[in-house]
């Protein structure tokens, strides 16, 4: 017993003789805190800079508007609210006369569901691949590498720029409405509000969750057409969650889930435009665009 607590300490130290002398390597390397760090820090600063004036000076595709006409778009918005209004009148009545009846094990099966709504986790896994791939020299590197490499940078952004964009609007709505949450609504009311309140207890509609789970499965729908279905189903099932745990109302989690997809297929469109990531077809529609082309040899 005490030989392979030896063993083990023995291979402790050595894993940290190895971190430490990793360490020592790469602040040697880098020069932290001299002027090779800041020169290394201005080189990443220009790569960054670089990129966004490539996506700045693109040719944009003109054939198609991002967003519809002002007709359209009216008629969008009045399907939009009409839907609302009506899930306010008759589905969240009918919800909050049975909140109080959920299982334990339905709670903590959406407990767990609810998790995946959150945007942090989106946020920082794409956040840390654009950062990943920003600090990788490219220098050197064959052209299939770079541009397989400038694919991953566009999907991270557009994740990214999609969950967080949508994400602070809808904190804006939510301030706007400063709508109560189900279990702070008064008796015999379906609609309670306390606008610019800022305050968890006010910030029913719409659901954050539902924007962040719309905007991430249309997004990535988009991105893989041949999952969508799929893709969009646990979207769905993510947003219900939260209605089922008594937190939001069902208009809630609608008017979040359709605000974040409607986000997603817009932005994606004036990416089209642009000619990054996705394009248009020969009607308008979408289509995303092979940015993780083959490499040498059918390599991806």
């Amino acid at each position: 017993m005490s030989e392979q607590a030896d063993k083990s300490a023995d291979n402790t130290e050595s894993w940290l003789q190895v971190i430490v002398r990793d360490m020592r390597e790469f602040a040697r390397r880098t020069g932290h805190g001299t002027v090779e760090s800041r020169r290394l820090t201005g080189l990443w600063g220009l790569r960054v800079a670089a990129w966004f004036r490539f996506v700045h000076r693109r040719r944009p595709d003109t054939r198609f508007a991002v967003f519809p006409g002002y007709r359209r778009s009216a008629e969008i918005l009045a399907v939009f609210a009409s839907i609302v209004l009506g899930l306010v009148l008759v589905a969240d009545t009918i919800f909050l006369a049975t909140l109080h009846s959920r299982d334990a094990f339905t709670l903590t099966l959406f407990e767990h569901l609810t998790r995946l709504g959150q945007s942090a986790w989106i946020l920082y896994a794409t956040g840390a691949v654009l950062l990943a791939v920003s600090f990788y020299p490219s220098e050197g590197l064959p052209r299939y590498r770079r541009t397989f490499m400038h694919g991953v940078i566009l999907i991270a952004y557009y994740l990214f720029t999609t969950v967080a964009f949508s994400g602070l609007l809808t904190n804006l709505f939510k301030a706007l409405f400063g709508r109560a949450r189900p279990q702070f609504v008064p008796e015999g009311m379906v609609w309670f509000s306390m606008p610019f309140g800022d305050h968890y207890d006010y910030a029913s509609f719409p659901s954050g969750h539902a924007t962040t789970a719309g905007a991430f499965a249309v997004g990535l729908a988009l991105l893989m057409p041949k999952l969508r279905v799929f893709i969009l189903l646990a979207g769905i099932w993510i947003a219900i969650s939260r209605p089922v745990l008594g937190v939001h109302f069902p208009s809630d989690i609608f008017a979040g889930f359709a605000f974040g997809g409607a986000f997603s297929w817009f932005y994606a469109r004036a990416f089209a435009r642009k000619r990054l990531l996705f394009g248009f077809d020969d009607k308008g529609g979408l289509r995303v665009r092979p940015v993780l082309k083959r490499g040498r040899n059918g390599r991806r």
